[in-house]
């Protein structure tokens, strides 16, 4: 179904084209499957619109072709290789669902059907190859970006695109220095950034313990020590206190490490009521596997912006010892029939689970591709005006519009609550998100 493309780096870049034939090869799962998953009311979701693409009324566009316009590409710039790779490559096919969706449908309509098309570029999850995939997607003509999962990846990366003026549409990094002072004009986040996350697992985490009769007033942060943990580290020293949680160990492990021993033995001896995880979803599992063979686990296992514990595969590795674990981190809305039409084709399809962190690269990519059908151009300024002023409602994320702030930063980000129930990640708070009762 694919081609390579050729060039001196062509054993890191991949490239789909999203032709209706391809969709039609895949046979993506029906639209209207009603045992797929959750929730009621017609497939668009909340605001109503079909089951295909970006779904509802494409908006007023900000121009008209004038010329004829054949694709649109959007460069996917994650971790195909490496450590990250099982991640990354479901975050990669998630944007190729988005794209085939779209194709489904008939293409961008502003555009006459112009199809949407994914090249794809394998950043390893090294800092230093992020830029450079950016550049050889741009040199391919990619319009528009998105990527990169690691947080000192998508800084390099996003480096390149503000410098070429091409728009990039962050699928998932957290650390807030990504955009936070660096006065960037083309670089958009959906997802909540590490000081908004960690100031949701502050103010819901401990609500949803207490509610539930238990107590939390003390906690040890385990993190991935590298830009994304430590900016969770920082705001949860700020918001914790503000809760009456006091932080009374703290302990970082290094990236590509190959246990959590010594980590859970200092942990351990601090005895706190809660362990807080934040960590790529290795990190999580040597620390399950580090508590266990110390025969040791907190009154509550928790985690913040842990890709672990949103992982079924990851969940399913860990076994039993995953119930209970409360996570607040990106979630999907159960409560649309979309989430669950996309989840079903998603597994049909690339047989990959289609956890958070891949649902939410699924939703950045439909943020680009309403971008553009509201732009009605191809030129990255027009896209860039368009994500300026795009309040995109028909999503499967767990949060309300994604509308961008002058720097942008999504104004709607939310970080809820996640439970591992029956091994099973189930969204617990708020309320309006929620597809099970919290088990405290």
């Amino acid at each position: 179904m694919g081609k390579t493309l050729k060039s001196s780096t062509s054993n890191r870049r991949r490239f789909l084209k999203a032709t209706g034939a391809s969709v039609a090869a895949l046979t993506l799962a029906g639209c209207a499957s009603d045992d797929a998953g959750n929730g009621g009311g017609d497939s668009g979701g909340d605001s109503g619109g079909d089951s295909g693409g970006s779904g509802g009324d494409t908006g007023t566009t900000t121009g008209t072709p004038e010329q004829s316009v054949d694709e649109v590409i959007i460069g996917s710039n994650h971790p195909l290789s490496g450590s990250l790779a099982a991640t990354g490559v479901g975050m990669s096919n998630a944007i190729k669902l988005a794209a085939m969706r779209k194709n489904e449908e008939g293409g961008i309509e502003s555009l006459g059907g112009a199809e949407v098309t994914v090249i794809e570029g394998d950043n390893q999850g090294a800092q230093e190859l992020g830029g450079q995939v950016s550049e050889e997607l741009l040199s391919e003509g990619a319009h528009v970006l998105t990527g990169c999962y690691s947080s000192p990846v998508t800084t390099a990366a996003t480096q390149v695109a503000e410098r070429q003026g091409v728009p990039f549409v962050i699928s998932i990094a957290a650390a807030d220095n990504i955009l936070q002072g660096r006065d960037f004009n083309y670089v958009y986040r959906p997802q909540p950034p590490a000081r908004r996350l960690a100031s949701d697992y502050a103010d819901l985490v401990p609500s949803v313990i207490r509610d539930g009769g238990g107590t939390i007033d003390t906690a040890g942060l385990f993190y991935i020590n590298n830009s994304y943990g430590q900016a969770i580290r920082d705001s949860l020293r700020e918001f914790l206190p503000e809760q009456n949680v006091e932080i009374v160990e703290e302990t970082a492990i290094e990236f590509g490490a190959s246990n959590a021993n010594t980590q859970v033995s200092r942990l351990r001896s601090a005895d706190p009521d809660t362990i807080i995880a934040t960590t790529y979803v290795a990190g999580g599992v040597l620390l399950a596997q580090a508590l266990q063979d110390q025969d040791y686990r907190p009154p509550y296992l928790t985690a913040s912006a842990s890709a672990t514990f949103t992982d079924d595969d990851a969940v399913s590795d860990i076994g039993e010892f995953a119930n209970g674990v409360l996570d607040n981190n990106y979630a999907l809305n159960p409560t649309v029939d979309k989430t669950a039409e996309v989840r079903s084709q998603f597994l049909d399809n690339y047989d990959q689970e289609f956890s958070a962190s891949v649902g939410m690269s699924y939703t950045a990519a439909e943020v680009v591709i309403q971008a553009v059908e509201e732009a009605g151009s191809v030129d990255p300024d027009d896209i860039n005006e368009a994500l300026k002023g795009l309040s995109y409602e028909d999503h499967i994320s767990a949060m309300g519009a994604i509308e961008f702030d002058d720097q942008g930063e999504n104004v709607n980000a939310l970080g809820p609550v996640n439970q591992v129930q029956d091994l099973s990640v189930r969204v617990v708070y708020p309320e309006e998100y929620a597809e099970a009762e919290p088990q405290v």
